[in-house]
């Protein structure tokens, strides 16, 4: 099984791998489930004005950045939306900025155009289950090549990434 800092651009395969306590520090934003009310040229446009300060933050991730979402209680029409970098534990957060901090944990990746729920049913026959109603969130995971800027997300392709555990290891 990988571990985070395994990921790599561009590779195609769905898989599992183990994330560390992790903090990931972005511009958050509070939303309500609907997509012609939610501002995200100003959300992406906020966030790459940002783009100097978390180039300076240690990342854990270096290739990519994500678009957290998370903090909506059962039966809420609200949610917020992150986009983030993924940082060591305890980053410390620089002026302007919002941070989560997730628990460590597995995470399943999917492929290119999966759904969250497509992701959680290819892993069920390998004995994982999603928790990401658990813990309460899960992120598009954007990768880009080290010598190129960050994709920009209106259009780019993406993979989610759903925190799940092993099936044998749920109460």
């Amino acid at each position: 099984m990988k571990a985070l800092r395994e990921i790599k651009p561009f590779v195609a395969e769905q898989e599992i791998f183990t994330m560390p306590n992790v903090r990931i520090i972005g511009k958050a934003y509070r939303c309500t489930f609907s997509w012609q009310e939610t501002p995200w040229q100003k959300i992406w446009d906020e966030f790459g004005a940002v783009g100097e300060t978390l180039k300076q933050l240690p990342k854990i991730l270096e290739n990519g950045f994500i678009s957290w979402t998370g903090d909506s209680p059962e039966g809420s029409a609200h949610y917020t939306y992150m986009p983030a970098v993924i940082c060591p534990e305890g980053t410390p957060v620089p002026e302007g900025l919002d941070f989560r901090d997730l628990p460590a944990s597995y995470v399943a990746k999917g492929e290119y155009g999966d759904a969250v729920g497509g992701v959680v049913a290819k892993f069920l026959p390998q004995g994982f289950a999603t928790c990401y109603t658990d813990l309460g969130w899960n992120a598009e995971l954007y990768l880009h090549d080290e010598e190129e800027n960050p994709p920009a997300p209106d259009g780019t392709p993406f993979r989610w990434l759903v925190p799940c555990v092993k099936a044998s290891e749920t109460p």
